[in-house]
């Protein structure tokens, strides 16, 4: 149901056609937890300054200002907003944002998907398949009449798999694999190369490339015996080491939306400390932030940042931290605290 109406939140933001606007309202009208539910999205979505495209469609209450990150002291209450922020499309098959098209190469039978720093891309599969790469990623696909398969080299994916339950679709990354027939799943390589696998919908099959289930194991259902194969479910986070998969971790709907922010070109931060935001933000572009201030690196942060936009984070840390800073070349960024004013 939340998974439905934050497509639809979407859909609304990007702009709907005649044929989406009529199935809205035949959406509305088949059930009343419907209109709940994307009202309910619709009250958040009005707290980020966004709820002008749902004019026609609910009243509008009272707008409340957007600010970029807030010091933690200011944001207790913001927190509670970002908790509820559905609306940054969990399901959205089509970024809400303008995104590059992502790079492709052919060869041999194996298509090439790359998007550059800073950049995403949503691509349609042979299969129906819809996958979705972050900044800095590539991906190589392999699909024949018999076999559906994915190679991801680096980066992040999101992956909503076509419903086939005699051609499962394998992922691997590495030594290691995850299986699907009809499901959504993240995937990410951290820049340690641990790699932790969220699943959003449905359950999936995880373990090592050697112990791949056979053609009579098929999912979803019993892990095959014996094997160190794993199942994880929807709401599942776990890190597929080199050994075996860990132990998986469930979080609540809220934490998965904000994992998944960047499908919508967004970052959301919920009191982490400034040098692991300004971490997070540089997988976005290609300046380094340097902190010359060691005391600036346990400053807490918390708001809603748009991928790639240096120069906002940069008035925002101006304005709100007290924060300086001087560029080196194209390249770098050097932050310190400002000088005190005296009154």
């Amino acid at each position: 149901m939340a998974g439905e109406a934050s497509e639809w939140i979407a859909r609304i933001d990007r702009g709907l056609s005649a044929v989406e606007q009529q199935s809205l309202e035949e959406w509305l009208a088949a059930d009343r937890a419907h209109v709940v539910a994307l009202m309910k999205l619709a009250r958040v979505y009005d707290k980020l300054d966004s709820m002008g495209r749902l004019a026609d469609l609910f009243p509008r209450p009272e707008a409340r200002p957007r600010r970029w990150l807030l010091p933690a002291a200011a944001a207790a209450s913001l927190l509670i907003l970002i908790g509820a922020v559905s609306v940054l499309a969990w399901r959205a098959t089509e970024a809400p944002h303008s995104a590059m098209t992502a790079a492709l190469e052919i060869a041999a039978g194996e298509q090439t998907f790359s998007t550059p720093v800073g950049e995403h891309s949503t691509i349609r599969l042979p299969d129906g398949s819809s996958l979705t790469l972050n900044t800095d990623t590539r991906v190589r696909a392999r699909f024949t009449a018999r076999t559906r398969e994915l190679f991801l080299d680096r980066g992040e994916m999101h992956l909503q798999v076509a419903h086939e339950r005699d051609r499962p679709l394998n992922v691997y990354i590495g030594d290691r694999f995850v299986q699907a027939v009809g499901t959504e799943f993240n995937l990410r390589i951290a820049n340690d190369q641990r790699v932790e696998l969220l699943v959003t919908e449905g359950k999936v099959l995880v373990g090592l490339r050697g112990e791949l289930p056979s053609t009579t194991e098929r999912m979803p259902g019993v892990v095959p015996a014996g094997k160190s194969v794993k199942l994880a479910s929807a709401g599942d986070l776990l890190v597929v080491n080199d050994a075996s998969p860990g132990d998986a971790r469930h979080l609540a709907p809220e934490e998965i939306v904000v994992r998944l922010s960047w499908r919508a070109g967004n970052l959301v931060f919920r009191g982490e400390s400034l040098a692991e935001a300004l971490g997070e933000i540089e997988r976005y572009t290609s300046v380094e932030f340097i902190i010359s201030d060691e005391r600036l690196k346990q400053i807490r942060v918390a708001g809603l940042f748009k991928t790639g936009d240096v120069e906002g984070l940069l008035k925002t840390l101006q304005e709100n931290f007290n924060v300086s800073y001087r560029r080196v070349g194209d390249d770098k960024i050097i932050l310190a605290s400002a000088p005190q004013t005296v009154l």
